[in-house]
């Protein structure tokens, strides 16, 4: 018998509306990876992906003409060559993190160097890489940065009430998510195809060197 993410998801396949799909990749591939798809803003589907193999398919969902949003690094830092420790290109440039993360930390929204998340980074540019061969060009998003500059809760995801008083604070934004329950993964899902949307509407911004890789944010001075 068919399940019903199963039905979800050949419908919304069916259908071939652009849409905005929000994941949030796990490093590894047995861990949960938050998927969320909004159909002209409403969350029309959520879920958890796990290999790599799903996780495209279910970016699939975007259709013609929708995006692609992933909460992990989908670029090196430039000169780079690789992320191992004992690689030449760790001295020389030697640089553990990307602009766009200097940026965001001059922004007082903090984040870790694109080094430092060798095994993220490595699924995320792997991931990209096969979603680009099928023609989708991804962009990276980070949660936090768009839960900080939108002035929403980010503290507590790892805690039920943390997960409520964010998933609280989103529904105005994101219709559909009413009577949704999100674990930790699957909301950081939702705010990924939600900063999607913003960067569709022209409510978005990138960060970073277009060189090396740039990340989309809110954009604050829209008010």
């Amino acid at each position: 018998m068919a399940t019903l993410r199963g039905r979800k998801i050949r419908a919304l396949a069916a259908a071939g509306r652009p849409a905005c799909v929000g994941i949030d990749l796990a490093g590894v591939e047995w861990r949960e990876t938050g998927v969320a798809v909004l159909v002209d803003g409403r969350l029309e589907l959520l879920t958890s992906a796990g290999p790599d193999a799903e996780v495209i398919a279910l970016a699939g969902l975007a259709g013609p003409g929708g995006t692609v949003a992933i909460n992990a690094p989908l670029t090196r830092p430039l000169g780079r060559c690789c992320l191992d420790d004992d690689c030449p290109c760790r001295a020389d440039p030697g640089t553990r993190s990307r602009q766009l993360e200097r940026e965001l930390g001059r922004m007082r929204v903090p984040t870790l160097a694109t080094a430092l998340l060798k095994v993220l980074a490595r699924r995320g540019e792997r991931v990209a890489a096969a979603l680009r061969g099928l023609g989708v060009e991804p962009i990276e998003v980070y949660p936090f940065a768009t839960l900080r500059l939108l002035g929403l809760p980010t503290s507590g995801k790892k805690t039920p009430e943390g997960r409520r008083r964010i998933r609280r604070a989103l529904k105005p934004l994101v219709p559909g998510l009413d009577r949704q329950h999100a674990s930790e993964h699957r909301l950081d899902a939702i705010v990924c195809a939600y900063t999607a949307r913003l960067w569709r509407e022209g409510r978005a911004v990138a960060v970073g060197d277009p060189k090396e890789g740039v990340m989309i944010i809110p954009d604050v001075t829209r008010g």
